[in-house]
């Protein structure tokens, strides 16, 4: 057996192209998309039974009185309560996914850009939700005991404000960065439709008196989080890149 040099036959644009495909793979290989729609998914079919039963804790002092019966001016703040508790235990599960995936793969995720964002946009979205109880920006009736339908007439800085306070809006910003921390095209125009649907539900002024009212701003969103994780998961990687 004699010891022969091996040619070297790459040139400049051969490992310019090599190291490019390295990096794709390692960026798939990094991605765990689903993880953080199944999550989200999840909390957000949870709050179902939040926004049902949670008994209104009139904290703000919103609620006005008459004999037989309560109108509240501002949503439950147990609502707000679930859904910051809630995001950031998400983030933390997360977190911790990501980080157990790089132990196994053996290729490191900088998921910490994402979950510092998404803590302070579910920090945010409370402080946000707060403010804008004692500072509506959607017209209050004369009388909040009227059960007649009132015109809402509010400019498209109003509309886009109370939009982005949603919980879900949190989860759509928080995606975004996600999408640039994977640099993941589709998880960038999922997060765009995403973003689209809860501005609209976000905005949207239901009358109804059954106490089931808010199911659609509920199962909508979770129906595309659980489509997406779903997808996502089909076309997760499986292969391992070591260095």
């Amino acid at each position: 057996m004699t010891d022969e040099p091996v040619p070297q036959t790459d040139g400049p644009h051969e490992l310019l192209s090599a190291v490019r495909a390295l990096t794709r793979r390692v960026r798939v290989a990094q991605r765990g998309t689903w993880f953080p729609l199944l999550v989200f998914a999840t909390i957000t079919l949870v709050a179902i039974p939040v926004y049902r039963y949670a008994p209104y804790l009139d904290v703000f002092g919103t609620c006005r009185s008459r004999p037989q019966h309560t109108v509240c001016m501002a949503p439950n703040p147990a609502e707000l309560g679930y859904w910051t508790v809630a995001l950031l235990l998400a983030y933390a599960a997360i977190a911790a996914f990501y980080v157990r995936q790089s132990r196994r793969r053996g290729v490191g995720t900088p998921i910490r850009p994402y979950v510092v964002v998404g803590v302070a946009l579910a920090v945010l979205m409370t402080a946000v939700s707060i403010w804008l109880t004692f500072h509506p920006l959607l017209p209050q009736p004369a009388d909040p005991f009227s059960t007649d339908p009132v015109q809402i007439e509010v400019g498209p800085a109003g509309w886009l404000v109370n939009g982005l306070a949603s919980p879900l809006a949190a989860i759509g910003l928080a995606l975004l960065v996600l999408a640039w921390v994977e640099r993941h095209w589709a998880l960038l125009a999922y997060t765009l439709v995403y973003l689209a649907i809860g501005m609209v539900q976000g905005n949207q002024v239901i009358h109804s008196s059954s106490p089931w009212f808010f199911l659609p701003h509920l199962l909508v969103p979770a129906a595309v989080l659980l489509l997406g994780a779903t997808a996502f998961a089909l076309f997760r990687p499986t292969a391992e890149v070591r260095a």
